[in-house]
């Protein structure tokens, strides 16, 4: 009944208007009675599904989407587009991949809050989105989240099989995981019970599960806290002590990469990471593959850390957006669609069978029978488990990934101890948010 009335109220907002029209068109625009602009990287206009999103959203609502893209790969993107917003674009609507890249955006101002004209529109996003409605300190929301992603544990079925080990289920604790990760190394056979990758967060995982703050009340570094320590000290210890994954010594001299487990799965049992990895378990001409792989939900902390690490795309309307009445139409449909067409998962707060099959079908279809819809659901989404964010969000945060991972690497690699390797990291993220500020 929700969907129906946000589907409602945005045909709604296709011939009424919610704000007073602002700024102007181009002479290339001029022929269309209603346009909304949007930015995206230029890859973008190679997709078929970006493409034909934009056709049914024009279709439905009568208002042209005027795609204005960006050359260069992601990070040149969020670059541009925030210069362009810093200098007053009047783009009409944003989206950011991320809470790091669009709390930086809501920090800057450039973003207008969507509480009045969205209530205006007769549409309650708290029944809708829940904990995903990014409600900042001020009261404000400054966006609607339109899809979502959150860790589970892949694994590798034949190594299971030949173990005798049973598939791993929910709900279970890393201690669970890493006593099964015992029973299927096999380091005759060159096989480990577990990989994780060389870099953030899965050096301290658990601890982002904990909801542990990267930073103080008084904004300086927290990863001096004792749950980030006991938790480096715990990923090291089951890499280098008790060998169930490869060590980040050894990964580093493999140049290992993002796409590691893809290439290496066959001799690696369980693998914690993002749903969107599916894309390359699923791709046998990309990544061909001998072996079956299941999904698990991705193990609790214990008490307090109860959670998935889950990041959310976000769609945002441009403070000076030339045409804020079609942005809020365009925004809210994003939020109600653009999964769909992706091939994502939404960030809805409940998933109908319908929305389900939406999301996992497509996924579930191109395993050729390895996973199933209620296998995807099941461990994705229905695991009683809450969410918190995967990325640090806050000041110099791309500084204080990078310097958290470089410090917990030479700790791995015992080139310094974990006490120092802290230090240094307080002292130069502290350093980072000074200049930041």
């Amino acid at each position: 009944m929700k969907r129906m009335m946000l589907v409602a109220a945005l045909m709604l907002l296709a011939v009424t208007s919610v704000f007073a029209m602002g700024g102007g068109e181009t002479s290339a625009e001029s022929e269309y009675d209603r346009i909304v602009t949007t930015t995206v990287t230029a890859t973008y206009l190679n997709e078929t599904w970006f493409n034909t999103m934009n056709a049914d959203f024009e279709a439905e609502t009568g208002i042209h989407v005027v795609v204005q893209p960006v050359p260069g790969d992601e990070d040149e993107y969020k670059a541009k587009i925030n210069i362009d917003l810093m200098g007053g674009s009047t783009v009409d609507v944003v989206e950011t991949l991320g809470p790091k890249d669009y709390s930086r955006q809501v920090s800057a101002g450039f973003f207008m809050p969507l509480n009045e004209a969205v209530e205006e529109a007769g549409i309650d996003p708290y029944s809708i989105y829940g904990a995903n409605l990014p409600v900042e300190d001020d009261g404000n929301y400054y966006a609607l989240p339109f899809k979502q992603e959150m860790y589970c544990v892949f694994y590798n079925k034949a190594i299971f099989d030949e173990a005798g080990v049973p598939y791993p289920e929910g709900p279970w604790t890393w201690d669970e995981y890493v006593e099964t990760a015992q029973k299927l190394t096999d380091k005759k056979k060159g096989v480990y019970g577990s990989f994780m990758n060389a870099d953030l967060p899965w050096m301290y995982m658990p601890a982002q599960q904990l909801a542990v703050p990267f930073y103080k009340e008084d904004g300086s570094c927290n990863f001096d806290d004792p749950v980030f320590k006991e938790y480096a000290e715990w990923f090291k210890y089951i890499s280098n002590d008790l060998g169930v994954q490869p060590s980040v010594a050894e990964l580093e001299a493999e140049n290992a990469n993002w796409n590691y487990y893809a290439l290496e799965g066959y001799r690696l049992a369980m693998f914690p990471q993002g749903n969107w990895f599916t894309r390359l378990l699923n791709s046998q001409e990309d990544y061909p593959k001998d072996w079956n792989y299941g999904v698990a939900p991705l193990p609790s902390a214990g008490e307090g850390g109860n959670n998935n690490l889950v990041s959310l795309g976000y769609v945002a309307i441009n403070k000076n957006a030339a045409h804020p009445e079609e942005a809020l139409t365009y925004a809210l449909w994003i939020a109600e669609n653009q999964w769909k067409y992706e091939g994502g998962i939404p960030a809805f707060a409940t998933m109908s069978e319908e929305d389900q099959q939406l999301a996992f079908g497509s996924i579930a279809e191109a395993s050729h029978g390895q996973v199933t819809v209620d296998d995807l659901y099941q461990n994705l989404i229905n695991t009683g488990l809450g969410s918190v964010s995967s990325d640090i969000v806050g000041t110099a945060a791309a500084e204080y990934y990078n310097i958290v991972k470089e410090e917990l690497s030479s700790y791995n690699m015992d080139l310094q101890d974990i006490d120092t390797a802290i230090a240094n990291i307080v002292t130069r993220v502290n350093e980072a948010i000074a200049n930041a500020e």
